[in-house]
Formats: structure tokens, C-alpha cells, sequence
């Protein structure tokens, strides 16, 4: 690739980015190095890259309309066709190749406002054949902590850009991952701004996830969104992930694990991974605690 007048190229130096404290690493560090450059025009070469998870493609796109904000201009080169196949197949790159095998589910750009084209997206793009068996009530439930995913972001990121969303199911390993990314003020950067002081970015992600812990003002009723979809996801034995400013945060069958990224990343991601191969039948027991939203 030859460089432009006015361009300046940063290099994705990993070859495989996965779903994972040293992928999200590479993103906020492509974000910073991004940042770092005074062209108007940035390359990002691929050419190292011979794997990238699909998802990852919302939180590779709020880097670029991060730097877009600032009228900068990020183009992607030099990338390998399997991965450019990937990111063709789910609408991140240009010259759109159909999925025929419907693994993908597509990226998608959403206002802070738009809520009801969230939910759209999520139930049209979440209701597939893999997906564990649910009763009627439980799935409303599951649906509705979907959407609270999305309104966490709407109501605490005061984002400048619209959110990204988008999803993979893995055939091979049985997994289905969707993500929802947005380019905010993160959750530790919420949490100090309402003058809750945590020791680590992952400390504040941490804090968040604790029912009851809160930084609404007043009696404003949330819903019980993201402790249904930590409790479905710890008995389908799945993992939610939360990647905020430098923190990194997980839920998996082995417990809760929390750590630092290199360079924090512009926002926050949360990914929640399904265990396709779930044959159980779930079905809600109990009601909900209105309030149990931070």
C-alpha cells in the first residue's frame, strides 16, 4: 500500500482478533494510535489479520466513526479475503457479499432514540433455530433485557454517534455472540461524573453489574433486563462480556473475572454469548424488581 499525501497508516499487528481482553486491547489501541495521527486521512492495514470475530465488527466501527466525528477519513486496506469475506457477509465492508449460510447478523447503526427499531432488529435477528428453547413468558423477558442493553446506552453514554450492532453464530464451536457497542462517555466515566469513584475501570464495570447499585436520580423505575440475561446466561452456560474505558469484565461458567486493557477503548461493548448446544427448556419463575438498572 503507498502512502498518500496527507494520509497516515496504523497497522492492526495481531493475527487473529478475538472476543477477548487482547482483542478489545488491539481495538482501543487502534482507537488511540487513530487519534494519535494529525492526517486527515487514516489507513488501517489488515494484511497481518487471518481471523477476526465477526462481531467484533460494531466495535471496529464506533473506532472509525469516532475518528469520522473529527472529519477524519479511516479506510481499511490490505485485508486478507477470509476476513474481508467475513466483514463483506455482515455489512461492514462495502461490496456486500450475500450469506447464504445466514451465520451473520448484519451491523446496524441506531440513534440513541431509537429503541423501537432496536427491538425490531434484536427479535427479528435473535429469534433463530439455535437458539435454546424458551417458554413464552421467559422469551418476552429475554427479549425485554435485550432492550435494556439498549437503553442502559441511550440513558448513560451521551454518545455522539449512533450505537453499532451486530451478531455471529459460530457452527463449530456452537456459539451464538451479539454485540452492542456505543462511543460514549463509558460506564467509568459515568459513574465519576455522578461522583462514584471506583479503583479500576473494571472496578466501575463491576460495580454497575450489581443489582440495586444505581446512578438514576429519583424513584425513575428501570426493569430487570440485565439480571434475566445474567441468570439465563450462567444456566445456558454462556459469557457476557463488558468492555468499558480500560476495563474488561466476564461472566462465564468459571465465574466473574475483571481485568485492565492496554489502552482503554472510546466507549462501551457488551457482548452476550449463547451456548447453541443448550438443549434445556427455560421457562421464568418469580417476578421482577423494577429498580435493578444502574
Amino acid at each position: 500500500m503507498a502512502a498518500l499525501e496527507g494520509a497516515a497508516t496504523v497497522s492492526i499487528n495481531a493475527s487473529r482478533l478475538r472476543s477477548d481482553a487482547n482483542g478489545f486491547s488491539r481495538l482501543a489501541r487502534l482507537h488511540h494510535e487513530i487519534e494519535a495521527t494529525s492526517d486527515a486521512t487514516i489507513h488501517v492495514d489488515m494484511s497481518k489479520l487471518v481471523w477476526m470475530d465477526g462481531h467484533l465488527a460494531s466495535a471496529m466501527l464506533i473506532v472509525a466513526r469516532r475518528a469520522q466525528s473529527k472529519n477524519r477519513i479511516v479506510r481499511f486496506a490490505n485485508t486478507k479475503p477470509a476476513v474481508k469475506s467475513v466483514l463483506q457477509r455482515n455489512g461492514l465492508f462495502k461490496n456486500t457479499v450475500e450469506d447464504r449460510a445466514g451465520t451473520t447478523m448484519p451491523v446496524r447503526e441506531f440513534g440513541l432514540e431509537e429503541a423501537i427499531e432496536f427491538s425490531r432488529y434484536a427479535r427479528r435477528h435473535l429469534a433463530r433455530r439455535e437458539m435454546p428453547k424458551m417458554s413464552a413468558a421467559l422469551q418476552n423477558k429475554f427479549y425485554e433485557g435485550v432492550d435494556e442493553l439498549f437503553a442502559n446506552s441511550a440513558l448513560h453514554s451521551k454518545a455522539t454517534i449512533r450505537l453499532v450492532v451486530c451478531g455471529q453464530f459460530y457452527p463449530r464451536t456452537k456459539v451464538l455472540d451479539f454485540s452492542i457497542v456505543d462511543g460514549g462517555r463509558s460506564i467509568p466515566g459515568s459513574l465519576k461524573e455522578s461522583g462514584i469513584v471506583q479503583r479500576s475501570d473494571a472496578d466501575a464495570i463491576d460495580w454497575a453489574m450489581v443489582a440495586g447499585n444505581t446512578t438514576r436520580q429519583g424513584d425513575i423505575p428501570g426493569g430487570l433486563g440485565s439480571k434475566v440475561l445474567r441468570e439465563f446466561i450462567a444456566l445456558n452456560g454462556g459469557k457476557l462480556t463488558i468492555v468499558s474505558g480500560a476495563g474488561f469484565w466476564v461472566q462465564s461458567p468459571k465465574g466473574v473475572s475483571k481485568e485492565a486493557l492496554s489502552h482503554a477503548y472510546p466507549g462501551t461493548i457488551v457482548v452476550f454469548e449463547i451456548n447453541t448446544n443448550d438443549r434445556n427448556l427455560y421457562d421464568l419463575v418469580g417476578g421482577p424488581n423494577a429498580k435493578e438498572i444502574w
